[in-house]
């Protein structure tokens, strides 16, 4: 394995010593919401608690780092970091990162500032993690196919990589229903993110910043969070935005903004936005049990049209046991 250059800090090395001389990225506590809220709207997420940390790396250095996280992630129940943020990252290893090949050898997702020359990886951890997303999506289609709703009406675009303001990212799934005239600039309906439960806070900056950066034409965010320790499960929250104004106003979008970044979200009676958050419903799948199913996406915000009349089609539905099947691989993995 090759050293890690001078130029990198890293938090994530393999002996756990070198974690006292290992520069981290803040606590959880370091940022106040309207900072955090700031922070999504610029976006690069830089206050990642325990992110690996590389400067102008190499590919080989930074394939060291990838393999690193992932080896630590799967050997160790208690190392729950998913996250490198690379600076000063040069043209050709963004070229190298955006392309079709895997340079890191390992399952990653890529939020990139090309401007700014910045880039953060979240490496996912092991199968259990791709199996999740894939057997959900799965799901999905087949309960579309029920409906009567072939796969030419909508498109599954896996890690497409999207372009918001400043910075570009992918999700682990996305559904963008299917139109006449297509455009490159299109953004998904759905998009779903599966990470450890310890990234939560970094995921849930990312639902805000689908809403925002699509101008809130995401209509539902779904989060997976897996938990490893003491006992395994599943935690799955659904974001559902809304507008019912045809205007999303500075006012409106700094609103979005907190309820997203406060726990429990600010209430929203009176809002002209209503934002759903699914952390009032929280479903949680253990080997043993499925609780607060079931899960239920309005067909409208899915397919971004209302149900055609005198058709199967309806609100998606995943049951108890349809959840149970979608997150047995986690229960699975040893």
């Amino acid at each position: 394995m090759l050293p890690l250059s001078p130029s990198t800090i890293s938090s994530s090395s393999l002996d756990t010593k070198d974690a006292e001389s290992a520069k981290t990225i803040g606590s959880p506590e370091s940022l106040s919401p309207d900072e955090a809220a700031r922070d999504c709207d610029s976006y690069l997420p830089f206050e990642i608690p325990g992110a690996v940390l590389l400067t102008a790396p190499s590919i080989s250095v930074l394939r060291q780092a990838a393999n690193d996280v992932c080896n630590r992630i799967n050997s160790d129940t208690s190392y729950s970091n998913q996250f490198i943020i690379v600076s000063n990252i040069s043209q050709p290893l963004q070229e190298q990162l955006g392309g079709d090949r895997n340079p890191l050898e390992v399952p990653y997702r890529l939020t990139l500032d090309a401007q700014r020359q910045q880039v953060v990886i979240r490496i996912m951890p092991s199968g259990a993690h791709e199996r999740l997303t894939q057997s959900f999506t799965g799901e999905l289609i087949e309960k579309l196919l029920d409906m009567g709703i072939r796969p030419r009406a909508y498109t599954l675009n896996a890690a497409t990589r999207y372009q918001g303001r400043t910075c570009a990212k992918e999700a682990d799934q996305s559904l963008t229903p299917s139109r006449d005239t297509f455009s490159d600039n299109e953004w998904p309906s759905l998009v779903i993110e599966t990470g450890l439960s310890e990234s939560e806070a970094q995921l849930r900056a990312d639902v805000y910043w689908w809403f925002s950066n699509s101008d809130y034409q995401v209509n539902v965010v779904i989060l997976f969070h897996i938990q490893r320790s003491p006992e395994r499960r599943v935690t799955i929250k659904l974001y559902s935005l809304r507008p019912t104004t045809p205007r999303i106003t500075r006012g409106l979008n700094a609103e979005a903004q907190r309820t997203l970044l406060s726990n429990p979200p600010l209430p929203q009676a009176d809002s002209s936005i209503v934002l759903r958050h699914s952390e009032v419903h929280e479903i949680i799948i253990t080997s043993r049990d499925v609780q607060n199913a079931p899960l239920e996406l309005e067909f409208e915000s899915v397919m971004r049209r209302h149900p055609a009349p005198n058709t199967r089609e309806k609100n998606i539905t995943f049951t108890a046991e349809d959840l149970a099947v979608c997150c047995s691989h986690v229960f699975l993995e040893s």
